[in-house]
């Protein structure tokens, strides 16, 4: 079994490596409409390593949390985009009933007149139920979005529904599963948010590539320090053997 020093930096490195896994994810996706980058955050882990004095010291687990400030706001024109300004999710669900949470709105008519996202899963009203507008001969030629999320036909005034725009106590709880989708293990309410919905608007990714870049630097040069120091520890209980055994 290694030294409390040796274990200590073996997680460093651990850490370091999920942190810069992390920093290249967000990269990845600087682009991506309504992606959330994730920090890499050291806290305190549960468990506690024992040193030759039976002192207890502090071990150091490795997380990472979603940081939900609200991207650029791109104009898109497109009667189908919809971007919120500010607090807000919108509760969408896929063909086996699957709730999900998404920023992403990127949205289309299905061929039965419901309201889907790119990805095909169901745009949510405020009771919980898919949106339908119209359907075949009957869709509208030109919808609007209202602030609050309410959908109508400008031409006659018929509205079809107003979507689940949800402001969330704990949006550290959702988990990311991809596609800008986001699930909630701990099912939370939600509140509905009275406006924000910006039509012709899509939000971009929160990433800022340079600051990632240096980021990604920084934690290649901590790194580097961290495997010297972990060679130099290893030397230096070499030489303590030796000189034991003289």
């Amino acid at each position: 079994m290694g030294s409390y020093g040796e274990n200590t930096l073996v997680r460093g490195l651990s850490f370091l490596a999920d942190k810069q896994a992390a920093i290249a994810n967000n990269l990845a996706n600087v682009d991506t409409t309504s992606f959330k980058r994730r920090s890499a955050l050291a806290r305190e882990a549960s468990d506690t390593f024992h040193s030759m004095l039976d002192r207890q010291l502090t071990a150091v687990d490795y997380v990472e949390q979603n940081d939900m400030q609200r991207g650029i706001l791109r104009e898109t024109g497109n009667r189908f985009d919809i971007a919120i300004d500010g607090q807000g999710w919108l509760r969408v669900q896929n063909s086996q009933g699957q709730r999900f949470y998404t920023r992403n709105g990127q949205l289309q008519l299905g061929t039965d007149g419901k309201l889907l996202t790119r990805n095909g899963l169901s745009v949510l009203d405020q009771g919980g139920q898919p949106i339908t507008i119209g359907g075949g001969e009957e869709t509208p030629g030109e919808i609007t979005f209202s602030p609050n999320g309410t959908i109508s036909d400008p031409a006659t005034g018929q509205t079809f529904g107003t979507v689940a725009l949800v402001r969330l106590d704990d949006e550290q709880a959702l988990l990311p599963v991809g596609s800008s989708l986001y699930l909630d293990p701990t099912n939370q309410r939600g509140t509905q948010v009275g406006d924000g919905v910006q039509q012709g608007f899509l939000e971009g990714s929160n990433v800022e590539s340079m600051q990632e870049l240096v980021q990604m630097i920084a934690v290649e040069r901590s790194f580097s320090a961290t495997q010297k120091a972990l060679s130099g520890l290893g030397r230096l209980q070499e030489n303590l053997v030796t000189n034991i055994l003289r």
